[in-house]
This record gives C-alpha cells, sequence and structure tokens, in this order.
C-alpha cells in the first residue's frame, strides 16, 4: 500500500511539474531595445523574443508617440519567413505598425531567448529630453501566437524607449 501511495504522489507531482513547464512554454515575451540621440538622427531599436519555441504564428501592434518619433523604416529580418509584407504601416503617421507572422511550414520555429527578430528604425524628431516608449499593444491587432501543438501562447510584451538628446 505504501509503495502504491509513494508512486501515485510521485505521478500527480511529476505531473504538476511537468503541467507548470508547459503553461511557462506558452509565454511568447517580446521586447523593444531602448537607445537614444540626437534629434533629427535615425536610430534601430531591435525587437527580440523569449519563449519562441515551436512557434507558427504570432500577431500584435506596435504603439510609439508621433511626435517624438517618426518610422523610416522595418529592417533586418531575422525570423524565418518575416518580411516587409508582415507589417501594417498604414497607421505609422498616427503612431501604429502591426504585424502578423505565420511560419509557412507549420513545423514551429525555435530561438534562443533573447534573439533579435527585427529593427525598427526612427527618425528621432522631438526635442532634447523628450522620449517616447516603443510598447506592444493590443489595438488595432490583438495579440495572439500559436505554437505547432495548436495552443495558444500568451504575448507578454516589454517596452522599450527611444529618448532624445
Amino acid at each position: 500500500m505504501n509503495k502504491f501511495l509513494l508512486c501515485f504522489a510521485f505521478f500527480v507531482g511529476s505531473s504538476v511539474f511537468a503541467g507548470a513547464l508547459s503553461a511557462q512554454a506558452r509565454v511568447l515575451t517580446l521586447s523593444a531595445g531602448q537607445l537614444s540621440g540626437k534629434t533629427g538622427a535615425t536610430v534601430c531599436v531591435n525587437v527580440s523574443a523569449s519563449g519562441m519555441r515551436k512557434v507558427i504564428s504570432m500577431q500584435y501592434s506596435v504603439q510609439w508617440d508621433s511626435k517624438v518619433l517618426e518610422l523610416v523604416e522595418v529592417k533586418n529580418y531575422r525570423l524565418p519567413g518575416l518580411a516587409k509584407d508582415n507589417f501594417g504601416t498604414h497607421q505609422k503617421t498616427s503612431g501604429l505598425l502591426t504585424c502578423l507572422w505565420i511560419d509557412d511550414t507549420l513545423k514551429g520555429v525555435d530561438l534562443p531567448n533573447g534573439s533579435p527578430l527585427y529593427q525598427l528604425c526612427f527618425r528621432i524628431k522631438g526635442k532634447t529630453g523628450t522620449s517616447s516608449s516603443i510598447s506592444f499593444v493590443q489595438k488595432p491587432t490583438p495579440f495572439e501566437s500559436v505554437n505547432a501543438y495548436e495552443q495558444m501562447m500568451q504575448i507578454v510584451g516589454v517596452s522599450g524607449k527611444v529618448t532624445a538628446l
């Protein structure tokens, strides 16, 4: 009887531990870098990811203060299949960019934590001392990400910042 209880306790404990790992593995963290530059200069902020484990899709929006920053371009795509066409720039003058990416192979993409996905290049137009955060937001495009196991992944955004010197 004691062996049965011990085995049952081990099985239940292992299942709880595996469930905790599974839930943790379903969090995709997107981070924007922090930079500064002189008014009129162009700076390129890295957008990086952690938790890229078998990810097959993600969508979200990026927001900044359009009085301080002007989006010049999105470049240096480092996520397989990511290109200019994955970004909606029609609201960039209002400080909004949308992103939608799908892994065409549907096998899922694995990247080391902190891997850069692309760069957002801004011209700093704010006066010295002003700054703008670069935030991941759910409007107009809501957060959504799915892994190769057809599980929804939570997206957590870590804001970056650009400061005019």
